[in-house]
């Protein structure tokens, strides 16, 4: 029996070695695929930013268009119960009149 013993042994160093490299095999796929990906994010970013310079080089209000965008994302990612609730703080806050007061100071323009 003792003669098994080093074979098992030797087996079981075997198939550590090969789980780790297998282990590092994908793990350096995974960074890959990552880093990939980063890579692909960066140029649409570096692709919106030109899109972004043409037209505000054209006249497009490129902030404004932005915003709007980022709104109506947000009204879209809102469920309804959401969005009557943003509405009923809505019309509290603006039938207030020192709520309208303070609002027009902080965004009064100097």
């Amino acid at each position: 029996m003792e003669e098994n013993t080093p074979d098992l042994e030797a087996m079981t160093e075997e198939f550590l070695i090969n789980r780790d490299k297998e282990e590092t095999e994908m793990t350096l796929q995974f960074a890959k695929a990552i880093l990939s990906l980063d890579m692909e994010v960066k140029d649409l970013k570096n692709d919106q930013k030109e899109i972004k310079k043409e037209a505000k080089a054209n006249g497009v209000s490129v902030a404004k268009v932005t915003k709007a965008i980022n709104l109506l994302k947000a009204a879209m990612k809102a469920n309804d119960g959401d969005l009557l609730e943003l509405e009923e703080i809505e019309l509290v806050l603006g039938a207030d009149v020192d709520v309208k007061t303070m609002l027009s100071e902080l965004t009064r323009k100097d």
